[in-house]
């Protein structure tokens, strides 16, 4: 008799097998490589994410006047810092009070300044404003100005007042005054950060964040670094200069770090961090050493 040519029952089912094995090693890799694929894809994005924020604050921080870390809007530390931003031009030279006595200057709620411009340039600049006044020994005050007057034809002089605060710095010569911005960022209790411009409100720059964490980075004359977690005080301001086991040290620049996570495939989270530092701002004629209160 003739056999029939064709699989048994027995081949079959151990082709059946193999293909099954050969299939799972095969779908395993797929969803492994699918897997690692999306792990990548959210830390590229949380990495992407962090960039840009530690971008914007850089590059605003890069622009604060003269290197001057400050506590207004908020009290600069770990997780927060405030700086002020140049919002006009060079500034104006600050003139002594007509008795010459420093007392009267210190606790008076104007000033005058000299200026080659006219009442309406100065007013449309100035008026309504917030203003940095600091003088040749590197202490500075800001001030809200709400009325900007001339102090007689031809004297290019002006008179700007700031009720709502006496001014807290002496007089020098090379006293200047110059328009500002104070700007202030920091981490909110929601894991957003937050800008907030002088006594404005607050405004939301990213989400979802999961830790900020700012450094301060003092250092010594032969460049030797010191690292902090809070900026040098002095009386609870801030301070560029200081000294640091003994020796002097300087406010070189500021270090901030952003965490953030990423949701990946089975809810997992992929968390990334990113860092960026600026160098603090000098000027040979002028740099802020401390941005005392008004009373």
């Amino acid at each position: 008799m003739r056999r029939n040519s064709g699989l048994t029952l027995i081949e079959t089912l151990i082709a059946l097998f193999i293909f099954g094995i050969v299939a799972t090693i095969a779908t395993t890799g797929v969803v492994n490589a699918l897997r690692v694929q999306a792990t990548n894809e959210a830390a590229a994005s949380a990495q992407a994410k962090l960039r840009r924020i530690t971008e914007v604050f850089t590059q605003e921080l890069r622009s604060a006047v003269l290197g001057g870390v400050t506590n207004h809007p908020y009290t600069s530390g770990t997780t927060q810092i405030s700086f002020v931003l140049l919002d006009g031009g060079a500034g104006y030279q600050v003139l002594p009070h007509d008795s010459g006595n420093n007392n009267s200057f210190v606790n008076s709620t104007n000033v005058q300044i000299l200026a080659a411009a006219p009442l309406s340039q100065v007013r449309a600049e100035l008026d309504d404003s917030e203003v940095l006044m600091v003088n040749a020994n590197g202490d500075a005050v800001i001030l809200n100005i709400t009325n900007v007057t001339e102090r007689g034809s031809g004297k290019n002089t002006f008179n700007l007042v700031h009720p709502a605060c006496d001014n807290t710095i002496d007089f020098t010569t090379n006293t200047l005054i110059m328009k500002v911005r104070s700007i202030g960022i920091t981490l909110g209790a929601d894991g957003s950060l937050y800008q907030r411009d002088g006594v404005g409100a607050e405004i939301p720059l990213a989400f979802d964040l999961d830790g900020l964490r700012l450094d301060y980075v003092y250092q010594q004359a032969d460049g030797t670094p010191h690292v902090l977690s809070e900026p040098e005080t002095e009386g609870g301001v801030p301070v560029r200069d200081s000294t640091i086991g003994g020796r002097p040290v300087t406010l070189a620049r500021v270090q901030m770090t952003v965490s953030a996570s990423e949701p990946s495939v089975g809810g997992r989270m992929v968390e990334r961090s990113y860092t960026g530092q600026v160098e603090m701002a000098t000027n040979r004629s002028f740099q802020i050493k401390r941005v005392v209160p008004c009373d």
